[in-house]
């Protein structure tokens, strides 16, 4: 009887009390850890570039046209960086401090070559605009006659406009 009475009075204080938060704010400290330890190198890198300049907290702020105490919370890495503030930041210091490189280096060599292939072809289908036949080989500009007036037209080959704009045909 006495165990039921204890169980029973546990149950009733835990029903009554509302549930801890502490799960939840351990999620978000986790969470946050991440951003909160690279805000940290971030603040410490600033403070660093703001010794050696002799600036202070104020100069940066004006030159970034930004407020003091916002440039208070990023010295104290309080601050979850966007890029586009990471760059403000750079650009009012004169000093790139992050780097940010492609994981595949070959691909923008590739993706300049196939742009200046895709030039070169484009060139064969443009043509200036004029009613003469057959300016270029995949382009066939016609002319049709209705009662009032003339109307020219343009065929072109589909598979080669396809293929010089790096499309699907189908």
């Amino acid at each position: 009887m006495a165990n039921n009475y204890n169980k029973d009075k546990f149950t009733k204080s835990i029903s009554n009390n509302p549930t801890s938060n502490w799960a939840n704010a351990h999620r978000k400290r986790k969470a946050d850890r991440s951003w909160k330890k690279n805000s940290a190198v971030i603040a410490l890198n600033v403070l660093t570039l703001l010794d050696q300049k002799g600036w202070t907290q104020a100069r940066l702020a004006k030159e970034m046209g930004i407020s003091a105490a916002q440039v208070s919370k990023i010295v104290k890495g309080q601050v979850n960086f966007t890029l586009e503030s990471i760059s403000n930041i750079e650009q009012a210091l004169g000093t790139k401090f992050i780097s940010i490189d492609l994981i595949d280096p070959e691909r923008d060599q590739r993706n300049h070559a196939q742009l200046i292939e895709w030039l070169e072809k484009s060139k064969l289908i443009r043509s200036p605009k004029t009613s003469r036949k057959g300016l270029a080989s995949n382009v066939v500009v016609k002319k049709s006659f209705t009662n009032t007036r003339s109307v020219p037209s343009k065929e072109f080959n589909m598979t080669v406009v396809a293929d010089d704009n790096l499309r699907p045909t189908g």
